[in-house]
């Protein structure tokens, strides 16, 4: 029964799976079921088509047990809580993550069904209880039952997250006090935050909010990177995700959508891998709405907001075969992305291109035509290369790892920002042991007394990443 038990979860969880992105991605698959489990199915009856349910707060949740027959005799349904602790720590496994935790006993409550002989059904009650004392985590109930000699399950998620005010169009955070005759300065500063995925978790970036209004301090995540690889089969470059950003792509809702919860937007960066493919040697629009095309499957898959190019490392002496094309190719791309995907953001790390203010491509477009927001490089102090107004771009940026948290960068980047009259300050890879020792906190603020007016705090809890285990 065991083995047969645990085949339903595998096969319950990958059904919802998308394994068919990633070349170099593949999800174990499940053994055939057992024929115990041919019929039947443990349905949440609020949404009978949600194959697991996520709860947020206290609640009573109705789940109805479907037999597919007419049950042999009259009975009980019973939860069965024997192999939780083992369902859960194969469902870490498969996510390739530690920290799902089971939902502790006295946090919910189980109101066992009946059926008579004939019935087809039985419905049973999951009782949410105590959330506001249930720790910051992710949980994982197992929901499991017996129903004349059969076994049912549905996995039911219980998130608890920090305490913030979410950003949106009503509820944004202050404009600065000094508006330094910046008629363009219609917006609060974006705060804007690159996550090195290989070291750190992004839920972090999150947990910085201001001390007064709770409301997040960036209001832009980037996950740095994904990376646009070659295949030499098909001849074709496609975006691959590394074993450290394979537990966000199998796991969106646990490490994207709490970000976006806060109104957070979350882009993924583009970054080539020395394998001879990059923004400069798309052959023709084709090949880069080909390219556009994957990296909408995963946007949809991950409900991302959207996309950042940042050309470095392409190594394009690799593909003779794939000569570079100059401008014109990188115009190819952020055309076919905003065709693909007019509704995502694209953003440009200004740094390694040859795009420039006047420049147009062969529908008579400029690159502001197709970017939303860029910056420049760390401690680079000019305007945008490529033509970005000053509102929707940002100067001077922080290396963080590089101890460019102090005072002297952050004050500086944040003041010829505001005079400047631009509109973004990006901060690159704050590390994990200055957010817990609150040296990020100290830096940050910095920025964030001039942006809005407040100090910068870590609610929460710590986030362990890679580089933490």
């Amino acid at each position: 029964m065991k083995k047969i038990f645990l085949t339903l979860l595998s096969f319950t969880l990958l059904s919802a799976c998308q394994d068919d992105l990633d070349p170099k991605f593949e999800l174990p698959k499940p053994e055939n079921s057992s024929a115990i489990f041919a019929e039947g199915m443990l349905i949440n009856k609020e949404n009978p088509k949600d194959k697991t349910s996520t709860f947020s707060k206290n609640g009573e949740y109705r789940f109805v047990a479907d037999l597919g027959y007419s049950a042999r005799e009259e009975g009980e349904t019973i939860l069965k809580k024997s192999e939780f602790e083992k369902i859960v720590s194969q469902y870490n496994s498969f996510k390739g993550v530690s920290d799902y935790l089971l939902l502790p006993e006295d946090h919910y409550e189980f109101t066992k069904g009946t059926f008579k002989k004939g019935d087809t059904s039985s419905e049973v009650v999951l009782k949410v209880k105590n959330y506001e004392t249930l720790p910051q985590g992710d949980y994982f109930l197992p929901l499991t039952i017996e129903i004349d000699g059969k076994i049912l399950m549905h996995p039911v998620f219980v998130r608890k997250d920090a305490k913030y005010v979410a950003l949106s169009a009503t509820s944004k955070k202050p404009m600065p006090e000094n508006n330094y005759n910046c008629n363009n300065r219609t917006e609060p500063i974006k705060m804007v935050a690159y996550v090195e995925t290989n070291d750190w978790d992004i839920r972090n970036m999150g947990q910085f909010i201001l001390k007064e209004s709770k409301k997040p301090v960036f209001d832009i995540v980037i996950l740095f990177a994904a990376n646009m690889n070659y295949d030499a089969k098909t001849g074709k470059r496609y975006l691959h995700f590394n074993d450290k950003l394979q537990p966000i792509v199998k796991d969106p809702d646990k490490y994207i959508k709490p970000l976006r919860d806060r109104g957070i937007k979350v882009l993924v960066d583009i970054l080539p891998n020395h394998q001879g493919v990059g923004y400069y040697n798309f052959q023709n629009y084709e090949e880069a709405l080909d390219f556009a095309r994957d990296c909408k499957r995963y946007a949809d898959m991950l409900g991302i907001d959207g996309w950042d190019i940042d050309e470095e490392y392409a190594g394009y002496d690799k593909l003779p075969e794939k000569p570079r094309k100059g401008n014109a190719s990188v115009f190819w791309f952020m055309r076919a992305m905003k065709e693909v995907m007019p509704d995502k953001l694209l953003t440009l790390y200004d740094y390694g291109h040859r795009l420039r203010s006047g420049d147009v491509d062969e529908i008579g477009k400029t690159a502001t035509d197709y970017l939303d927001y860029s910056w420049a490089n760390y401690q680079e102090n000019h305007p945008s290369y490529a033509g970005v107004p000053n509102e929707k771009y940002g100067k001077l940026s922080i290396e963080a790892s590089h101890g460019q948290l102090n005072s002297r960068y952050m004050l500086r980047g944040a003041q010829e920002n505001l005079k400047g009259c631009y509109g973004l300050f990006m901060v690159f890879n704050i590390q994990g042991g200055d957010i817990r020792s609150k040296t990020a906190e100290k830096g940050l603020s910095y920025a964030t007394k001039l942006f809005y007016g407040e100090d910068c705090i870590f609610e929460g809890k710590y986030h362990n990443g890679p580089k933490d285990r």
